[in-house]
């Protein structure tokens, strides 16, 4: 790349424009090859200025103002006297607004360098406008004055060796800046060491007039230490060191003109816009930090504890159970169902109660067909009254002691009754959660659903075991004394999400739960993301009905890991983290033409690679194709976004004390039969 330089100094406007030469080939008489310019070719050009007297000087400092050494700077300069030119990035003017102020009030200049700091040279004219923009407006809201001197991040701040770093420099222009560069390096911003610093200043001081300094970016104690003898240099070498305004021989005002009083009105709003904009984003700061901090933890509590959970050694047990099924329209399922059920190895007698909630379609008569053939099954029929009146009186109705849970869609392998009824020979167990798995993976959004069954509910309740804080025994498979039941006061009606109502009023009663991963139930899972965003709104619902109705638990001593660990994760990974998710989201995206995206790609890493580890563990532990854990990272771009709405859409309804029906999962019938 050639570019053209023309007079004298380190200001400079770009004219970008080229052409192409021509010229005439000829042999003359000697028989030589001779050429001929008919047109010269044209060069982009740097027109320069500013170079002063020979004895004239400016000092310029870069990328503050920083609130560790930006003061003590600029106390030097005003013990030595001199004025200097500041260029400011924009993100640190915005936290630190009253060093910018004093900058300007102890008669210094300020430049624009950016907002975000980003090469220019590789932002398309856009993001260079919005960065040039955004400063401005900064600027002249914090300061009440417009600035007219621009001085670009990276090598182009030196001399343009590339056409691609001309192009910045031509937009600033277009918007009526001076593009400020130097000659003057001594790259202090490598710490190179005070003395270093003083000789690369005294050895370049030839080469230009303008000197560039950093007062951010790191430690800047080296630059500190060197300015007094820079300047003690510069003095002694009979230098003047003067504002870059009288190096262009025009005034301060006239380089950074005040605003018209006029706009008072517009600068208050551009003000409030600021802080506004800077309180949100500090906040943004803050809880990616506290978040990635919490999940580390939390991931970590989770590995250790899933690791150390013990499976129970097989014991004979064959205790009476009763197994209560509320359907309501669950003719396509209800059938494979109840003969998986009456499959099952476990010796206990058993009986089978369908409470059949006012189907309006064959239900019952498939529910018929099987108790004509076996006396263990038993149908009762009622009015469409709700799931959790139709499991109340299938309680009610039930002979036995063991109250067994199981969805009408559920699918149990013959040894599912035996491993889930087993831990109840010890007396201290009041309730025991089965293992749910989705059984129909026949579309991505099912296959997704199976991983986070894997993830989320099974390996939190193997870890949650050791510590006796299962917060949910899940309606798809579980098994409770009734006794426990009635000294929890039996199913209530309060909320959507009856099972976890009924697991935290256990926990009030001190009875222990737990986990048995051997005790295997296929579920049917919703196939497309409308089905499943309604009844992920559903459980939504229903979580938020049992935190505020338990509210009591929470951060209690007396409920130890369940109200200090279990019952704060879902209030801030399940409900904030998921509810503030759309707006890291739209940060992290908005960030990301501003190069904000290298301070964000750790959060980003350590979030998705918690996900990946969790995943893979629970895949390693449940013996399932570990490579299926990478499927956690797409579903993130699906899953995000649905749950949140349903947490925000949950959230308004609660607040409005709206009413919510159960709601009803269209059956597919795809769940095929395993032994």
């Amino acid at each position: 790349d050639t570019i053209t330089d023309v007079g004298d100094g380190e200001i400079v406007t770009v004219d970008e424009s080229r052409a192409d030469g021509m010229r005439t080939l000829a042999v003359d008489k000697d028989n030589y090859l001779t050429a001929n310019y008919t047109k010269f070719p044209e060069f982009p050009t740097l027109y320069h200025q500013g170079a002063g007297d020979a004895h004239e000087v400016a000092v310029t400092f870069d990328d503050g103002p920083d609130p560790e050494w930006t003061p003590k700077i600029l106390d030097v300069l005003k013990a030595a006297k001199i004025k200097a030119a500041f260029f400011l990035v924009g993100v640190n003017a915005e936290r630190y607004p009253n060093l910018v102020r004093r900058i300007v009030d102890e008669g210094h200049e300020i430049g624009n360098h950016t907002y975000y700091h980003p090469n220019l040279a590789l932002c398309w004219p856009e993001h260079i406008r919005l960065e040039l923009n955004a400063t401005q407006l900064l600027i002249q809201t914090l300061t009440g004055r417009a600035t007219t001197l621009f001085r670009p991040p990276y090598a182009a701040d030196t001399q343009p060796a590339r056409l691609a770093e001309l192009t910045p420099l031509q937009i600033a222009q277009d918007q009526n800046y001076l593009v400020v560069l130097e000659n003057i390096d001594p790259q202090d911003w490598a710490r190179p060491g005070a003395d270093v610093i003083l000789q690369r200043v005294k050895q370049q001081r030839h080469d230009g007039n303008i000197i560039l300094l950093h007062d951010a970016g790191g430690d800047r104690s080296q630059t500190l230490e060197a300015l007094p003898r820079i300047i003690e240099y510069l003095q002694a070498r009979n230098d003047t060191i003067v504002p870059l305004s009288k190096l262009l021989n025009t005034t301060r005002d006239a380089l950074m003109p005040p605003l018209p009083g006029g706009q008072t009105m517009s600068h208050y709003i551009s003000s409030t816009g600021f802080r506004i904009m800077h309180a949100l984003q500090e906040f943004l700061w803050a809880f990616m930090v506290v978040a990635t901090a919490l999940v580390v933890i939390r991931t970590l509590i989770v590995i250790y504890l899933a690791y150390r959970f013990r499976r129970s050694a097989p014991v004979d047990f064959a205790e009476p159970a009763s197994i209560v099924i509320a359907a309501y329209n669950e003719g396509k399922v209800i059938a494979a169902t109840l003969q998986s059920l009456l499959k099952t190895d476990y010796q206990g007698e058993l009986e089978v109660i369908v409470i059949d909630d006012g189907s309006g379609d064959d239900t019952a008569a498939e529910v018929e067909k099987i108790a004509a053939t076996d006396a263990r099954v038993r149908l009762i029929r009622q009015d469409n009254r709700g799931k959790a009146r139709a499991l109340q009186r299938g309680i009610a109705t039930a002979k036995h002691e063991l109250i067994v849970f199981i969805d009408a869609d559920t699918h149990c392998q013959r040894h599912t009754l035996r491993h889930l009824l087993a831990p109840f020979g010890n007396p201290d167990i009041g309730g025991v959660s089965g293992h749910a798995k989705v059984g129909n993976l026949r579309s991505f959004i099912a296959r997704c659903q199976s991983l986070e069954y894997t993830v989320g509910f099974n390996l939190d309740r193997r870890a949650y075991t050791r510590w006796n804080c299962i917060t949910v025994l899940p309606g798809a498979i579980s098994a409770i004394r009734k006794t426990a039941i009635d000294r929890a006061g039996g199913l209530s009606l309060d909320t959507l999400a009856e099972d976890t109502d009924l697991t935290l009023n256990l926990h009030k009663q001190r009875l222990r739960i737990v986990y048995v991963p051997a005790a295997v139930a296929w579920t049917e899972a919703p196939e497309t993301v409308r089905a499943l965003s309604r009844q992920r709104f559903r459980w939504a619902y229903g979580t938020l009905q049992c935190l505020w109705k338990h509210r009591d638990m929470v951060c209690n001593w007396r409920y130890r890991a369940l109200g200090w660990f279990s019952l704060p994760s879902i209030w801030f990974f399940q409900i904030i983290l998921v509810a503030i998710t759309p707006a890291v989201d739209l940060f992290l995206i908005l960030s990301l033409p501003f190069g904000a995206w290298r301070d964000l790609l750790p959060f980003v890493i350590v979030f998705l690679a918690t996900d990946v580890i969790l995943a893979t563990l629970a895949c390693v532990l449940e013996r399932e194709n570990v490579l299926q854990a990478w499927r956690i990272i797409p579903m993130r771009l699906i899953y995000r976004p649905m749950l949140s709405y349903c947490i925000w859409k949950a959230i308004v309804r609660s607040v409005k004390g709206a009413w919510v029906s159960w709601g009803k999962l269209e059956r597919t019938a795809s769940v095929p039969v395993r032994a």
